[in-house]
């Protein structure tokens, strides 16, 4: 039997439900979860590490711009003897069959030490190569500046020595300015040097 007078049992009490706060809504709608932002530090290291990549391909391109195959050298020393009045043609350098290159000359430095004043000119000799010559058109097809003009397989670079009077005089090997597609350079070319007599007329 129960006992009107007890108080109810609090298991048959209805429950008190805790208030609880409704989740915030976030712009773009209910429950969208938040997008991270890429932090200052990851921006900052794809930056330097581009910027380090473009560093190295410039750095590539120069090198490569600047550093063309080296020209043929050798250590022949030509001996050349000529007259007063006549000028005479030294050949100092020769691109063989081989050469497999086209260059763009930009000019040809000489380098002469002598006893006079006398004047020493390179020119290109197209298809043909001199030994020591007063006559270069037996051996060149053509004989130019070489300046602004190509050089290729066959073709050579001479110098023309002239004087008034008697002389002794070392040209020195030369340099080739030039440019090959995109690289450039200057560089020694051909024999070491040339020791040149001009005798004075009976």
């Amino acid at each position: 039997m129960t006992d009107a007078g007890s108080a109810p049992s609090s298991a048959s009490a209805p429950g008190r439900r805790r208030a609880e706060r409704p989740a915030r809504r976030r712009p773009g709608g209910l429950g969208t979860p938040r997008v991270p932002r890429p932090s200052f530090q990851s921006r900052g290291w794809r930056i330097g590490l581009l910027a380090v990549a473009l560093a190295l391909v410039v750095t590539w391109l120069v090198w490569y711009a600047t550093t063309p195959e080296e020209l043929p050298v050798s250590e022949k020393v030509v001996n050349a003897n000529g007259v007063v009045g006549t000028p005479l043609y030294v050949g100092m350098f020769a691109a063989p069959a081989e050469f497999g290159r086209t260059l763009r000359v930009a000019g040809v430095k000489v380098r002469t030490t002598s006893d006079v004043d006398l004047e020493v000119t390179p020119l290109l000799c197209r298809r043909g190569t001199i030994g020591v010559t007063t006559q270069p058109d037996q051996f060149c097809s053509d004989l130019v500046d070489p300046e602004g003009q190509r050089l290729v397989a066959g073709d050579s670079i001479v110098v023309r020595i002239e004087s008034d009077t008697a002389a002794l005089a070392v040209v020195d090997r030369i340099r080739i300015a030039y440019r090959e597609d995109v690289r450039w350079d200057t560089q020694p070319a051909g024999h070491r040097q040339a020791i040149v007599t001009i005798a004075g007329r009976p």
